[in-house]
């Protein structure tokens, strides 16, 4: 199965190596020829991501108002997206379809002879025990064993490069096997690019540059592969940021993030170890081509961006302002029905209309009579009781005729008597005051006037 969805990426290879005739430019061509088929989707990604970018603004609000309701929050975002054109997975076919191109690279890199050149399957069958079964693989062994080469039929179940290689250096002897076949050479300046680069630096032979280069230079590929990777991140997110709408805290958070700038490098670091080098090569082409392209991209849609942007929130506002002018019409017409009542005003709404009419009637009350603002005095009260000694309660009650101010001995007044005395005595029709011949005596609560004049007299006789 994955031989046959590698086969048309297996044809191009091999149509580029027959061209180039060097398998490191094949594999340059080949990178670049899919990245330009890949294109239309690219764009169409990197549009849909700066849409996007340009509605955060929007969603943060969204998100922030409907924290609580998700069923409302997503509906409200759907809206958003909707009206904006914005699919939020557009962005997902994009970085899933390098998957499969890669998977299918790596088949034709593995098996050269069934998946680029096309050699009939038949011809390299081998049987469950590992014994050559068709002409071809038969013919490996055969010449293997004449020049002394390890190579067993068996090898042809996990990968072709090694049959790939022997084809190679003595294409003659396979003639008249097929004729799909090819010679086809992996090394290019030194480097094989079939074998793995090995890790283990320590084991290199460092006597002389000709024999460190094969296995330094295959060394130094998964090295520039992922610092190209670890770039291309890095310039990416800083494009992001200077677009407008940009949540600049998050994408500041996420440059500074060790996780989100190596996750991507580390990965292709160790698939390039454990892959032929043509893989590494592959990666490191499309790091760099894709960095490019995405720096191109930014800058072509920046400026129809920016206009989709200022329409975005002006469009944004004039929601807002709607919403603004809905909320006040209910707030006015909510403090229009709240003094409205009619036939349909329920029982409880009218008892507590009533509440709050009694409250503030007793609060405006309690203000009116309240002694410590200096307004009427109410004798009466007690703290906030108004009735606290009762409706009639009258602190000069024992005084003389109810007479606030008013004794029976007024020759201690001193002076002329006040206009509100007077006025209350000449309502009780006493006589004013007349001279007295007794000494005065201490005005004193306690002890009572003694005074033989008109006033005891007054008493006797009403007694």
């Amino acid at each position: 199965m994955l031989d046959t969805i590698a086969r048309p990426f297996g044809l191009l290879l091999m149509f580029l190596y027959n061209i180039t005739h060097n398998y490191l430019f094949a594999i340059v061509l080949f990178t670049i020829l899919i990245k330009l088929l890949l294109m239309p989707f690219q764009m169409k990604s990197k549009k849909g991501m700066m849409r996007q970018q340009l509605l955060q603004p929007e969603i943060q609000e969204i998100q922030k108002k409907h924290a609580g309701n998700q069923q409302k929050q997503s509906e409200e975002m759907q809206r958003v997206y909707r009206e904006a054109g914005v699919s939020p997975m557009s962005g997902c076919l994009w970085s899933l379809l390098p998957l499969p191109i890669m998977l299918a690279l790596y088949q034709a890199i593995r098996k050269p002879l069934t998946v680029m050149m096309g050699v009939p399957k038949a011809l390299l069958e081998v049987s469950r025990n590992g014994e050559a079964v068709g002409d071809l693989a038969k013919r490996l062994v055969e010449v293997a064993q004449a020049h002394g080469l390890n190579f067993t039929a068996s090898q042809l179940l996990q990968t072709q490069i090694g049959a790939t290689k022997i084809i190679n250096d003595y294409f003659s002897e396979f003639s008249g096997l097929s004729d799909k076949l090819r010679p086809m050479n992996f090394t290019v300046f030194g480097l094989d690019l079939s074998s793995v680069p090995n890790f283990r630096i320590w084991t290199f032979d460092f006597s002389s540059f000709k024999a460190l280069w094969p296995m330094l230079g295959l060394f130094l590929i998964p090295i520039i592969t992922a610092f190209f990777q670890w770039l291309s991140t890095k310039i990416s997110t800083e494009l992001q940021k200077n677009m407008p709408g940009a949540n600049k805290e998050q994408l500041e958070k996420q440059s500074n993030s060790m996780m989100m700038l190596l996750l991507g490098p580390v990965m292709s670091l160790v698939f390039a170890f454990a892959l032929p080098a043509a893989m590494g090569v592959y990666w490191m082409v499309n790091a760099i081509f894709s960095l490019l392209v995405d720096v191109f991209l930014t800058k072509l849609y920046e400026k129809t961006m920016l206009a989709d942007f200022a329409e975005a929130e002006a469009r944004r506002k004039a929601r807002e302002a709607e919403l603004e002018a809905k909320r006040a019409e209910a707030e006015k017409r909510r403090a229009e029905s709240a003094n409205l009542q009619t036939e349909n005003t329920s029982k409880k709404k009218q008892q507590q209309k009533k509440k709050q009419e009694a409250a503030g009637r007793a609060l405006e009350y309690q203000r009116a009579m309240n002694p410590d603002q200096g307004e009427k005095y109410n004798p009466s009260r007690v703290g906030n009781r108004p009735y606290a000694r009762g409706r009639g309660y009258d602190p000069d009650r024992f005084s003389y005729n109810g007479i606030d101010g008013a004794v029976d001995d007024t020759s201690s007044i001193d002076g002329e008597l006040s206009e509100e005395i007077v006025e209350k005595l000449e309502k009780a029709a006493l006589p004013p005051q007349q001279e007295n011949d007794t000494p005065d005596t201490p005005d004193t609560p306690d002890a009572p006037a003694q005074d033989d004049g008109g006033v005891e007299s007054n008493k006797e006789k009403d007694l």
